[in-house]
């Protein structure tokens, strides 16, 4: 990395606070990107989601034996949710598989983008810094903002706190989501058959 980009990560760093730790040049938001700005707060309706509520059947926030996640604070730049993770999401002994917390991360960075910008989007980078183990049967938090726009995508960052909000951080999460149309999620529900819901849903 050349001196100049060393600057920009670690003022990107600076800005986006703990979580842009995990964070590299590619996970940065570039120069010239602008703060996100939800169309809903200027009066648009909210658009069709793959998440809780529109799709109930998500492994992310759906009902067991998905991970379970449930948003219980929302704003206009993100989301604070909660778990807790069991057996089936175990790796080490009474250790949550680093896959599964990589996986609460990328659901929480991605509620996080379509609450600010009211968009479809897809993951199309995930980088997570792992610093401490994730224990089964106990409460976590994950606070998700998403930081800036730039074009077709958005940047997100991550938390996952062992107990409440001020726990410990366990691992970070920085997130790069792009733009698509919302016909790239029915194509793939309808094809899933009549028992997605949003193959049944009329409208947004």
């Amino acid at each position: 990395m050349t001196g100049a980009a060393v600057h920009r990560h670690d003022a990107a760093v600076h800005r986006h606070g703990a979580a842009a730790g995990a964070a590299s040049e590619r996970a940065v938001p570039p120069g010239g990107a602008r703060p996100p700005c939800s169309p809903v707060l200027l009066g648009e309706p909210r658009v069709r989601v793959p998440h809780v509520p529109d799709h109930p059947s998500c492994f992310g926030c759906g009902p067991s034996p998905g991970l379970g996640l449930r948003v219980v604070e929302e704003d206009e730049r993100g989301v604070l949710a909660e778990l807790s993770l069991g057996r089936v999401h175990q790796g080490a002994p009474g250790i949550a598989h680093g896959g599964i917390v990589a996986a609460v991360l990328d659901e929480a960075t991605s509620l996080a983008v379509w609450r600010a910008l009211n968009r479809p989007n897809v993951t199309g980078r995930l980088e997570v810094q792992f610093l401490a183990p994730v224990p089964l049967e106990e409460p976590l938090r994950v606070r998700a903002s998403c930081t800036a726009v730039a074009g077709r995508k958005a940047y997100a960052t991550a938390d996952l706190h062992v107990g409440g909000v001020d726990g410990p951080v366990a691992a970070s999460a920085a997130a790069v989501y792009i733009a698509v149309p919302a016909t790239h999620f029915d194509r793939h529900a309808t094809a899933a058959g009549p028992h997605d819901p949003r193959t049944c849903q009329d409208g947004p």
